[in-house]
């Protein structure tokens, strides 16, 4: 039996590894094995009485075998070998980063001059790095760990801002081959960094590329004067353009961000829609509210304990590499000893073609004495703010975290509608598609509300109100953005944005609010598509159904004087209408779907049984019965039913019998049939050729479909409202007469012999 069970073993592990080489190894391991076995478990040649002769102790019972047996003097070990498919990852810096402190090269002779080209402070304004060290650690800063698990919306590109998780240099490229597939595998991407030809460059070479063709380089003030007292900081007003130059100064090598004139190189905000769509990758009409966090970000930085700790660790980093050079200094030539902050260009992407002069510079006045604390904060976006951004809320995150970090507030985790307002009020001045609504700023505000609602609809599952980082992950929203932004058509991003949608929308609220108070009583709704509804699901949807922003229209004060939010539910509001309008025109997605179960589902058991559906019923038969058509019994309409849900229990029905795949067409028959007249009566007379085109249409949702045919419904009905005004115009020219009288002139003419 053993012997049968070490074939299979052998035949499954030849089936399996597939190689011969590896096969021959696991052959020769199991032969040593098997002689290991004999060995420890052969012929017991003495006997012990209790166990007869040439049987093991270790056969005996279920007992596990034992453990093998230590090696002999005159046996080897046998090595495994390890598939060559696995490598196992050894640590490496980056050819750029000192593993030690003697890798700093602080020479100041002229080759060093050619090589590097720039001071240690200027060195420091990419690699910011010692911020995050420990103020106790004298080394200098090590690798940062391997990337985390990539996800769906993560970039296919190096995010960081001086490429730390760069494609191998020039440097790396002439060592052997295993040191250059592990300096890859530190890679964000590794099909980007194995890839053929030179990597992409670093975001900081893009983002000063981009800062020389739209930025301006203002001129350094002299700001002893304003350094001098922290008054004189008060008196330089940012919204003023000629205190600009002056604010810019004072920021001049006064933190980590600004060491050099360069970094306050800064893009107005009517030219940042560039660097918005190309380097940030969000749509391009964020430009505005992206620049207005940069600098809300910025101010808060400079008012905050980060902006004393960053430029405490910079004074103690640049302190302590200059006592380094000084000590490892050995020949250093006449007029070079005091150079330690050597200026160099502000170049993109290449290095200095040409050694620069070098003069002794002393250190930075802020080394010496602080500058005044808060510093005002500028009115435009530098290169050095934008660095931190960067470095702070992008590289950090994927696409979607980005964007959820754009829409909220920076001391909230969540989003809410009024978070929208900003982007779609520069979506409404930016979009060609929307510019005939620039005249109209009152529908431009229920565009907005309806997008708005729209998003909340399709993100916010839970209808709390409040958008979680989770739900836009799972949720198209960035990609919709993009596609709007792109689309010149607005009517053909069906997805939140058309503007068809909202025109049905808006109409079908105003038909039904008589009164013009934008809200819908009971007897409002029940006018709903020619009275297709019952009253009994009417008061359901008033009673039970979601509201999208529950709690934000009464404030009441408990006994306490604390603040409680209720919901009126004796009208809809414009948004809960919105979302009973989707939800009846368009009940194959799963939002609908809860909708409708929570509004029948009376005693709120999570369960639909046969009691709560004929409560429902029964008003439909009366319906049917007044209206004349064909009456269906309840079993006979529950049966044919089962028939297509096909649920779990046929006592009752729950939710995720409605969410099953082959549901998704026909889990709003069942709605229609409790409290729709119209469409179960439709559906009973239904054209088995016309529901053929209907599947076989462009139109993705029914939503979709039923949009369309009503716009163009609505633009017929306008039409033949103008048409009449231009006839009735036309047949009563009385007022055009009275005017052509009162000039003193004749209706009719004659001749004057």
């Amino acid at each position: 039996m053993v012997a049968t069970a070490s074939i299979k073993m052998d035949e499954l592990l030849a089936s399996w590894l597939g190689s011969d080489g590896i096969y021959e190894s696991v052959l020769r391991i199991i032969e040593t094995q098997k002689a290991e076995m004999a060995t420890s478990g052969g012929v017991n040649t003495e006997g012990d009485g209790k166990h007869p002769a040439g049987t093991g102790t270790a056969n005996q019972g279920h007992r596990p075998p034992l453990s093998p047996k230590p090696i002999g003097p005159n046996q080897t070990k046998k090595k495994l070998e390890i598939p060559p498919f696995f490598h196992r990852r050894r640590r490496r810096r980056h050819p750029s980063r000192p593993s030690s402190s003697s890798d700093w090269n602080y020479s100041s002779d002229d080759n060093d001059d050619e090589t590097t080209g720039a001071s240690d402070a200027e060195s420091l304004r990419g690699d910011l790095s010692f911020l995050d060290d420990d103020e106790g650690d004298d080394g200098n800063p090590q690798l940062p760990s391997p990337p985390k698990r990539r996800t769906s919306s993560s970039f296919s590109s190096d995010q960081t801002w001086d490429g730390i998780y760069s494609a191998p240099s020039a440097a790396m490229e002439n060592s052997d081959g295993d040191d250059e597939r592990d300096a890859r595998s530190f890679a964000t991407d590794p099909t980007v960094a194995g890839s053929a030809g030179p990597p992409p460059p670093c975001i900081a070479v893009r983002a000063q590329a981009l800062f020389l063709e739209l930025g301006v380089l203002p001129p350094l003030v002299d700001a002893s004067s304003s350094s001098s007292s922290s008054s004189s900081f008060s008196q330089l007003d940012p919204a003023d353009t000629a205190h600009l130059p002056a604010i810019l100064s004072t920021h001049h090598q006064s933190n980590v961000y600004h060491l050099t004139h360069d970094d306050l190189r800064y893009i107005p905000v009517e030219r940042f829609e560039k660097l918005t769509k190309e380097l940030c990758q969000f749509p391009s009409f964020f430009h505005k509210p992206l620049y207005r966090r940069i600098l809300n970000e910025w101010e808060r930085y400079l008012n905050g304990d980060e902006f004393r700790r960053d430029n405490e660790r910079y004074d103690r980093e640049m302190m302590r590499r200059r006592r380094r050079a000084t000590e490892t200094k050995t020949d250093t030539k006449e007029g070079h000893g005091g150079n330690f902050f050597r200026r160099t260009p502000w170049q993109v992407g290449t290095q200095q073609s040409q050694p620069q002069p070098q003069t002794d510079e002393p250190l930075p006045e802020r080394l010496r004495q602080p500058f005044p604390h808060p510093l005002p904060t500028p009115p435009v976006v530098t290169y050095g703010m934008f660095h931190r951004y960067w470095i702070k809320e992008l590289a950090p995150h994927d696409r979607d975290a980005r964007f959820f970090r754009l829409l909220k507030q920076p001391t909230k985790d969540h989003v809410t509608r009024d978070d929208f307002f900003p982007y779609i009020k520069e979506l409404l001045d930016d979009h060609p598609g929307l510019e005939f609504l620039s005249n109209h700023a009152e529908f431009q505000d229920k565009y907005a509300v309806t997008v708005i609602t729209r998003i909340f609809y399709s993100v916010n599952l839970c209808h709390s109100g409040r958008i979680t980082a989770r739900q836009i992950r799972k949720s198209d929203l960035l990609s919709v953005f993009h596609q709007v932004d792109e689309e010149e058509d607005i009517n053909k991003v069906t997805k939140y944005f058309s503007y068809e949608h909202f025109y049905v929308l808006y109409c079908r609220f105003w038909e039904l609010d008589n009164d013009r108070d934008y809200r819908i009583t009971r007897d409002d709704l029940l006018k709903y598509g020619d009275h297709c509804l019952s009253h009994m699901i009417v008061d359901r949807i008033f009673d039970a159904a979601p509201r999208p922003f529950e709690g934000n229209d009464k404030v009441e004060l408990d006994d306490q004087g604390n603040v409680i939010r209720k919901v009126s539910r004796e009208y809809l509001s414009y948004e809960d209408f919105i979302f009973f309008m989707l939800s009846e025109e368009d009940k194959a997605n799963e939002v609908s779907v809860r909708y409708w179960f929570q509004c029948v589902d009376v005693d709120g058991d999570d369960k639909l049984n046969n009691m709560e559906m004929r409560s429902f019923y029964a008003v439909q038969l009366h319906r049917m019965q007044c209206m004349g058509h064909e009456v269906v019994p309840f079993e006979d309409m529950l049966c044919q039913m089962m028939d297509m849900i096909k649920p779990a229990s046929t006592e009752y029905l729950v939710v995720e019998d409605f969410l099953r795949p082959h549901c998704s067409q026909v889990s709003g028959t069942l709605f229609d049939a409790l409290f729709n007249v119209n469409k179960y009566v439709h559906f009973e007379q239904r054209d088995p050729f016309s529901e053929r085109q209907k599947r076989e249409d462009d139109f993705e949702t029914d939503w979709d479909r039923f949009a369309c045919f009503d716009y163009n419904r609505l633009a017929m009905e306008e039409e033949q409202r103008e048409e009449e005004a231009l006839e009735v115009e036309w047949q009563n020219p009385d007022d055009d007469d009275d005017e052509y009288n009162s000039m003193g002139m004749s209706g009719s003419s004659e001749a004057p012999f």
